[in-house]
């Protein structure tokens, strides 16, 4: 009966998921004009594509459900097993944790820099704060693990 609750639980996640991505989605604003040092034009012509990617709300749902995706089949592989060896389990769990950190790690350091430089700052500003943000969180990591330990 536990596997029943389990499954109805993650499909209602999953339905709730998708409200949000398209509540999300239906308020989209324009791009940001150019930062206050004036660099709009040079910021158009270099990376123009991966930047108005990076500003569309659809690419970044698209990007959350796949790595979504992606996290659960290996967390399954690595609790249920399946066909894997037991070297494939070790990997699945190493792998996820690996991208859980990376994710992490990215979300926060991209997170400052995009608040920062669309509040006008400079992109140097944005990558300092964001830098601050990261080796914050790894000395988090360190007290964590002293205390732990």
């Amino acid at each position: 009966m536990a596997e029943v609750s389990y499954l109805a639980s993650t499909l209602l996640m999953g339905l709730f998921l998708i409200v949000v991505a398209t509540v999300l989605t239906r308020n989209e604003r324009g791009p940001v004009p150019g930062g206050a040092d004036g660099n709009a034009d040079r910021e158009q012509s270099v990376g123009a594509g991966l930047g108005e990617m990076a500003r569309n709300p659809r690419a970044w749902i698209l990007g959350f459900v796949l790595l979504t995706a992606g996290i659960t089949v290996g967390v399954l592989l690595y609790v249920g097993g399946g066909p894997l060896p037991d070297e494939g389990r070790e990997i699945a769990g190493l792998a996820v944790a690996g991208l859980l950190l990376l994710v992490t790690c990215a979300f926060l350091f991209l997170g400052t820099y995009l608040t920062a430089t669309s509040t006008g700052r400079s992109s140097a500003w944005g990558v300092a704060e964001g830098t601050i943000a990261l080796g914050l969180l790894f000395i988090v990591a360190i007290v964590i693990n002293l205390v732990i330990s």
